[in-house]
């Protein structure tokens, strides 16, 4: 009892914080599961369709994921300016964010099409190397779903900002209302274009894109409507907003917190993305169960993801107003309710690890690779639950250099070169794939917890330095 009445008061604030974050995850998870589960409907026992997204999605998702990164340095800048009453500066810091993520967003379109020819190239790659010809096949498949993801990073991007800036000032349920709306309206249109519903010829995978391109266009165009009528944020979109100046300090403010985060998570996004391509070397089956393997995992993840917002926001309004007594119970609940749940869902994994395949296939080769996956997919639940919360605090306490040098140990030196060993030297293929994870994420646990604890033992007993 004593436990609970030291932190009910901490679990509850990350909570209110948090639940509106998970029901926008469960959302976006719905839609990633929906796009997997519906386009291997699709394909029914051909795992080519499955494979296609697969293979696009992960091109794709190493320079999403980046671009995306650096909208986050936002949060933790407008908490903190925020918590100390200075709306001019965290407005200011609005109107800078949306030029630079703009500008950065038309560059980083630009840049996806450029890199367009590298599907063929690593086809013939992997194809020269031993792989099955069927490869060229679901490059054919994977590029227009490509494309469709290429034209929708704009609108992702500007619906960041707000979102991002909201998060900072203690707000997370508008974004929330957005994304389960376009994802109701996503897999709306998967149905209508994946099968060819209405007189619309079925467009299989592509159809899955396109829907995914319509979807983001309208979360786009609803956010920032609802930010720039509402009347409570007038204070920010109208004097606020036309008194700031566009400044390249403010820039280089932004980028100095989001680079980093950027950076992690593109590394780990990398790892995934880089065994999601190697994986393809042992086939379409493979293939689909690693894809089926990873949007599971994201599942139990969208919690974690959620928790982590919310320790976000509540570290950098302590960071703002300087309350360092409150630093440790916040950052030991968010450890707590995160664990709690990894290691639930951990167990779940293995007890109904060949009844969650079934949910996107009625391939038996795929369904039992699968179920190997989930074994040990729930052995790392506990690492990458300490790991992201852990990356979460140290993001709403500004110390975001050190993650460079943490990922770069975690996942370049040790993950992805310990996958590769393991899955095409002692011949464990894509299981040696995912015990590179939890080698990685054990690492990147490890070091920002020792991190973390220092920041809290320099901020309590010394302020910051």
């Amino acid at each position: 009892m004593k436990f609970w009445s030291r932190y009910k008061d901490y679990y509850k604030e990350n909570f209110r914080l948090a639940l509106p974050v998970i029901l926008s995850q469960i959302g976006q998870i719905t839609v990633q599961l929906a796009d997997t589960a519906m386009v291997g409907r699709y394909g029914g026992d051909d795992p080519t369709p499955m494979a296609a997204v697969s293979y696009a999605s992960s091109l794709f998702f190493i320079v999403f994921i980046t671009v995306m990164g650096v909208t986050f340095g936002l949060t933790p800048l407008v908490g903190e300016h925020y918590a100390r009453g200075n709306k001019a500066h965290a407005t200011k810091l609005l109107k800078n964010g949306a030029v630079l993520f703009t500008t950065l967003s038309i560059l980083t379109t630009m840049l996806l099409i450029a890199i367009r020819p590298l599907f063929g190239l690593m086809s013939k790659w992997m194809i020269a190397t031993g792989s099955d010809s069927s490869i060229n096949e679901v490059v054919d498949m994977a590029l227009p779903y490509y494309d469709m993801m290429t034209w929708s990073l704009i609108p992702v991007m500007i619906w960041g900002t707000v979102k991002q800036f909201l998060e900072g000032i203690g707000n997370t349920r508008i974004a929330m209302v957005t994304i389960i709306s376009s994802n109701a309206l996503n897999i709306f249109l998967n149905w209508i274009f994946i099968f060819g519903k209405f007189g619309i010829e079925p467009m299989g995978a592509v159809g899955a894109g396109l829907a995914t391109l319509i979807a983001r266009i309208v979360q786009c165009i609803m956010l920032v409507s609802y930010f720039v009528y509402a009347p409570k944020f007038k204070e920010y979109t109208t004097k606020l907003f036309a008194k700031s100046r566009i400044s390249l300090n403010a820039m280089r403010e932004i980028l100095k917190v989001g680079t980093p985060i950027a950076f992690q998570m593109s590394m780990e996004a990398s790892a995934f993305v880089v065994a999601g391509i190697m994986v393809l070397a042992f086939g379409a089956h493979s293939a689909s169960a690693y894809q089926i393997g990873v949007n599971t995992m994201n599942v139990s993840f969208m919690i974690v993801i959620a928790i982590g917002s919310a320790t976000t926001i509540l570290c950098s309004h302590i960071y703002g107003r300087r309350d360092f007594g409150r630093l440790r119970n916040t950052i030991n609940a968010a450890y707590q309710m995160g664990l709690a749940w990894n290691i639930t869902v951990a167990v779940l994994y293995v007890i109904f690890r060949y009844d969650i395949p079934t949910l996107f296939t009625s391939n038996q080769e795929v369904i039992n690779i699968t179920a190997n996956m989930l074994i040990f997919i729930a052995l790392f639940q506990v690492s990458d639950c300490l790991q992201a919360i852990s990356i979460s605090i140290m993001r709403g306490l500004q110390d975001v250099k050190a993650l460079m040098p943490i990922v770069l140990i975690s996942y370049i030196v040790l993950n992805i070169p310990i996958g590769y060993l393991l899955a095409f030297k002692c011949g464990l293929e894509s299981i040696g794939l995912i015990i590179g994870f939890i080698v990685g994420l054990s690492c990147a646990a490890l070091l920002t917890i020792l991190r973390v604890r220092r920041d809290v033992k320099q901020m309590e007993t010394q302020g910051i330095n």
